[in-house]
């Protein structure tokens, strides 16, 4: 009798132990995660589930963490486990619906996201996810509904304002796209991108002085930004500031010379400038350099 009590009580010692085990793994994975070092994450969540295979929150983690290493189909397996073991696991359909995304496979991810919200309707991750989908399928009214619903419940997602502006310059909204975007730099000030595309919209509805204070600001937070630059240099142009406008190009070129000459070749607006000696210059180095790359891969 005592030998068997005796049993009994390290066997649940045990058990307690590698309970204590699994959650210390879990929670190191978690925190390694948070800071961006998902290989060393991805070894303790392997850890636990060497212990225990039947916790979806560990395998939608894993999931998570796989997405991030750009592990796509790893990351797909993850969640499906997770799915298995809990079906309205509304985290594991959303991580899910991110890797479609990801993948491209518009159909599969709205429906992944459509079950997320479908357990948890006040998920501003899946609503805004939703709505990015959309986008890319120019549904943007219905895209539009979706931002709406993310930022109900998270307002302070500067993301969710910008690509709302987005879909709804694309429906001709102008006034409320501006405002759109105005929200989201009031959320966060610093975003380069929403300054550029502020600029943009600007631009668009022929207020150019303030479309040059935008993409201005924008290259106060980012001075590689291409697009910045040939915001101004159409706006310079527009104004009849040539010098001003060929300074900007001449800066982009500095940027990116590739993507200078794919965008100088997409855009006639600019095109009259190319008798100016300072772009002939910049067009004939930029082909200079071209061939010298190409006559280089060839070798």
């Amino acid at each position: 009798m005592q030998s068997r009590t005796s049993f009994g009580t390290v066997e649940n010692e045990t058990n307690a132990d590698s309970i204590g085990f699994s959650e210390t793994f879990h929670r190191q994975g978690q925190a390694l995660s948070g800071l961006g070092l998902y290989e060393r994450a991805l070894t303790r969540y392997d850890k636990v589930l060497e212990q225990d295979r039947h916790s979806p929150v560990v395998w939608c983690d894993r999931g998570y963490t796989l997405e991030k290493l750009g592990r796509y189909e790893e990351a797909a397996h993850s969640f499906g486990e997770a799915i298995t073991r809990r079906p309205k696991y509304a985290s594991a359909w959303l991580g899910r619906g991110i890797i479609h995304a990801q993948l491209n496979e518009s159909a599969e991810a709205l429906d992944c996201f459509d079950r997320a919200l479908r357990f948890a309707p006040e998920d501003y991750r899946a609503w805004y996810n939703r709505g990015r989908v959309l986008v890319t399928l120019r549904r943007h009214r219905e895209a539009v509904e979706s931002f709406d619903h993310a930022l109900e419940h998270k307002p302070q997602k500067h993301q969710a304002w910008y690509h709302r502006a987005v879909c709804l310059m694309a429906q001709n909204q102008w006034a409320e796209a501006l405002s759109s975007i105005d929200i989201a730099l009031t959320v966060k000030p610093n975003c380069y991108y929403a300054w550029t595309y502020r600029g943009v919209l600007l631009q668009r509805m022929d207020r150019l002085p303030e479309a040059i204070e935008s993409f201005q600001r924008s290259l106060s937070y980012r001075k590689s930004n291409l697009d910045a630059y040939w915001g101004l240099a159409r706006c310079h142009y527009r104004q009849g500031e040539i010098e001003q406008s060929m300074d900007a190009l001449e800066a982009a070129s500095a940027v990116n010379r590739e993507r200078f000459m794919d965008r100088w070749q997409a855009d006639a607006s600019l095109q009259s400038l190319s008798q100016q000696p300072r772009l002939k210059s910049l067009l004939q180095a930029s082909h200079l350099r071209e061939e010298v790359t190409m006559g280089s891969s060839r070798s």
